[in-house]
């Protein structure tokens, strides 16, 4: 053991006294790499293990990090280009430099520029009078600067950060030269082309050409004026990305949004969470907003509500694509619309709702172009691009591709598909017997809706897979198994229907094809055996004071109907029926037509199936019974009120700026008129 220690000992020194250039870390950490470990075992007697595993028992470790991590490389030092008069001043910490004129200096690739400057022997200078630092391709110049080889600090009444078309306005910047990123917290403001952005304080990553600001954040984006708490600008894509509450105001509106990027290169932008919109008309609520200003073509996404208080109308959906051009819009995914007149409200909703624009010319102003132009209006087709999260990026170099990518899909572009089913066709086709009432030169909106609709008025329901409306004429028109109720005394189903408003009211109803009235037989629905029934081909029904006051029926007509004031059942059959109500729908006329047949027996003495007209089918049950319903959606108050409130962009750190520079403009030409004058007297 004796023997042991001393060779070990030995071994220490040499090593120690071998390693006093390089000094030791105390507190060191366990061994990394470029860790030496002697490993001592007492069987081999001064043998060196070099990346041993972990010490055992008797092992003693030296921890010797590498000569880089302790020392620090020297430093280059910063080479002076021009002086024109330079002082050297012997300091005990070494030479000091004293430069005056048109001195200029690198380091690390920055040339910097100043009128006077000194140098200290530790390679820090300051500088004086026209102090500008160029690193890559942003130039940073001030009154004053420091710079310590890595960082410089530039300051003066005015400090300029330029770099390709952008230009940055502030008291001072601190630059980076080996991260190349600017820094200013005392007030900014730059402007790129077109655009003015300012905020209390930001960073410039000089490499993207990327600026972060971050409070008080004001900005003019070409057609967009906007104000957030922190924002993002590139300067090559001209894209604007923001992540907090974020105000945008255009000429005839407003928007909000708490995320979202605005292209102002391209006038493309996509707001989401919370986003909102306000114009003169109309306020839409939704999750997300894509929108293209130069073709005036958005697209809104889930929870979505458009008030549009000129027409009095509120649209509810989770998707919807719409055209400003030509006023057309598209919706999708649970979708309702809420219109009011001024007797009654209707509610509907529907899987999908288009609603198109149609204008009308006088024939003789009507040219093929005119014609084609016409077409392709009213041609539509359901949209299958409503992925928002593919457009929630927050890398702004790749916003652009993924924007040209999703503005491919114009979900309101061509014709119909096959998703909107046959009734397409037919409500096209039938559409036009309310044209004839339509004046040429007029402007008049079409709605479609397929898909599980409901439509809910105090005066009638409904429950159809498609449905026509025309505002013209105020004509609704119902395809594909159409159902309607007038209240809880009666229902309707026929193969197509088409229902007249006028001033506000329900006017008539037309049931064509397999008509069939029916109406239960006691008040209470729950227990209804019996119902008085009409078939017919065609019915039209006829109402006044929202209650019918007459009905023909034409067509292989079939009646039954119940008296149970003697408990006995009348069946007829005809060719046609008329019918007159008084004003609590109490039968007060019956006639009926050509070729008449049946019977009138007691109830008791009538078989089943002779009281029961093909086709019976009550469905009260499934009857809408309120809009609420319906619509099945909760609907947000109105923030137009508080939103107007809202102080827009007044730019007041630009002013600021814009001010001082007229200031030391006019001094500088003040001092540039009496230096004239002075040579002049000389």
């Amino acid at each position: 053991m004796i023997y042991l220690l001393k060779h070990t000992g030995f071994l220490v020194l040499c090593l120690t006294l071998s390693l006093l250039r390089t000094p030791l870390l105390l507190d060191a950490q366990p061994p990394q790499k470029d860790t030496v470990t002697l490993d001592v075992k007492p069987s081999q007697k001064d043998s060196v293990a070099l990346d041993a595993q972990p010490p055992q028992k008797d092992t003693v470790t030296l921890d010797v990090q590498p000569q880089d991590s302790v020392v620090q490389p020297v430093k280059k030092r910063i080479k002076i280009i021009n002086s024109d008069l330079t002082h050297l001043i012997e300091t005990d910490s070494g030479q000091m430099s004293h430069m005056k004129g048109n001195v200029e200096m690198e380091h690390n690739k920055a040339i910097l520029n100043c009128d006077s400057a000194i140098m200290y022997p530790n390679n820090f200078f300051e500088a004086m009078g026209h102090a500008q630092i160029t690193s890559g391709t942003t130039t940073v110049s001030g009154d004053f600067m420091t710079y310590d080889g890595k960082t410089a600090i530039v300051w003066g009444t005015i400090t300029y950060l330029i770099d390709s078309t952008a230009t940055l306005r502030t008291a001072k910047v601190i630059f980076d030269t080996e991260t190349e990123i600017g820094q200013f917290d005392s007030d900014g403001t730059i402007v790129d082309s077109s655009r003015l952005i300012e905020a209390q304080k930001g960073y410039y990553h000089s490499k993207t050409k990327e600026f972060e600001f971050f409070g008080a954040v004001e900005a003019d984006a070409k057609t967009y004026v906007l104000r957030s708490d922190s924002m993002r600008y590139n300067t090559n894509t001209k894209i604007f990305l923001f992540s907090t509450r974020t105000h945008i105001w255009t000429d005839d509106g407003y928007l909000y949004a708490d995320r979202g990027w605005y292209d102002s290169h391209n006038d493309l932008m996509f707001f989401y969470e919370n986003s909102y919109i306000l114009s003169s008309q109309q306020e839409i609520f939704a999750d997300s907003v894509y929108y293209e200003s130069l073709v005036k073509k958005g697209k809104l996404y889930s929870r979505v509500q458009i008030v549009d208080t000129a027409q009095q109308v509120i649209a509810l959906t989770d998707f919807a694509d719409f055209d400003m051009n030509t006023e057309d819009f598209l919706m999708q995914d649970n979708s309702s619309v809420i219109t009011f007149d001024d007797k009654d409200t209707t509610y509907m909703r529907a899987d999908t709702i288009i609603s198109v624009k149609i204008i009308r010319f006088p024939p003789d102003s009507l040219t093929n172009d005119s014609i084609n132009s016409g077409i392709d209006s009213v041609q539509v087709k359901t949209s299958t691009t409503k992925d928002s999260a593919s457009l929630a990026t927050t890398d702004t170099t790749n916003i652009v591709a993924d924007t040209a990518k999703f503005a491919q899909s114009d979900s309101l572009s061509l014709a119909t598909t096959d998703s909107l089913g046959s009734a397409t066709t037919d409500s096209l086709s039938l559409a036009t017997d309310s044209l004839a009432v339509v004046p040429l030169d007029s402007v008049y909106k079409e709605l479609f809706a397929y898909r599980n609709v409901k439509l809910y008025r105090k005066d009638f329901q409904l429950m159809c897979d498609s449905l026509y409306f025309n505002d013209s004429d105020s004509i609704w028109k119902a395809y594909k198994n159409p159902i309607v109720w007038n209240g809880r005394k009666m229902q309707i189903h026929s193969d197509s229907m088409k229902f007249i408003i006028k001033k506000g009211e329900l006017h008539q109803a037309v049931f064509s094809g397999k008509a069939m009235i029916i109406t239960p037989v006691g008040n209470n629905l729950d227990s209804v055996r019996y119902y008085n029934q009409i078939k017919a081909k065609n019915i039209d029904v006829f109402f006044h004071n929202q209650r019918v006051s007459r009905l023909d029926g034409e067509g292989n007509l079939q009646t039954i109907a119940f008296s149970m004031a003697d408990f006995s059942v009348n069946k007829h059959e005809a060719a046609s029926v008329k019918m007159l109500f008084d004003s609590t729908e109490n039968l007060r006329f019956l006639s009926y037509y050509t070729d008449v047949t049946g019977f009138n027996k007691p109830i008791i003495l009538v078989k089943e199936n002779e009281i029961k007209l093909d086709g019976l089918d009550p469905k009260f049950d499934r009857r809408p019974t309120s809009g609420a319903e319906v619509v099945n959606r909760i609907i947000r108050p109105s923030e137009r009120s508080s939103r107007e409130k809202i102080r827009k962009p007044a730019f007041p750190i630009t002013t600021r700026f814009n001010d001082i520079e007229q200031i030391l403009y006019l001094n500088n030409s003040d001092d540039l008129l009496d230096k004239k004058e002075d040579e002049n007297d000389l």
